[in-house]
């Protein structure tokens, strides 16, 4: 039996709800941290900010989800020493103002070997 290769996209041609291999992007948002297995490190050059830092992590929910990984996230990620397989907590706290006045994203990143 021949499968039709261009079956997945003709039905997102048709409207269909078909879902991605894609992982979801995760929002910085307070109300839902990434909790879960990370999955991968990647990159991606960006047009406007340059080479960005990204990790997918899979949630208990078996969900991919990746997540642009900011100059202190990918920082955390190397002193934490975080590879594929280590659990991971990234947890949006709020806005926060620095000592010289100007605004800032605070995180709580954990790392947890497996």
């Amino acid at each position: 039996m021949n499968e039709d290769k261009f079956a997945r996209l003709k039905a997102i041609a048709a409207g269909e709800n078909v879902a991605s291999s894609l992982p979801a992007i995760w929002t910085h948002n307070v109300e839902t941290p990434l909790l879960g297995t990370i999955k991968e490190f990647s990159q991606f050059e960006h047009d406007r900010y340059g080479t960005q830092d990204t990790v997918t992590v899979e949630r208990e929910s078996g969900e991919l989800v990746s997540a642009i990984l900011n100059g202190y996230l990918s920082t955390g990620m190397q002193i934490q020493k975080a590879e594929v397989g280590d659990l991971v907590l990234i947890q949006l706290l709020g806005k926060e103002r620095s000592n010289n006045g100007s605004m800032f994203n605070k995180y709580t990143l954990i790392v947890e070997k497996e």
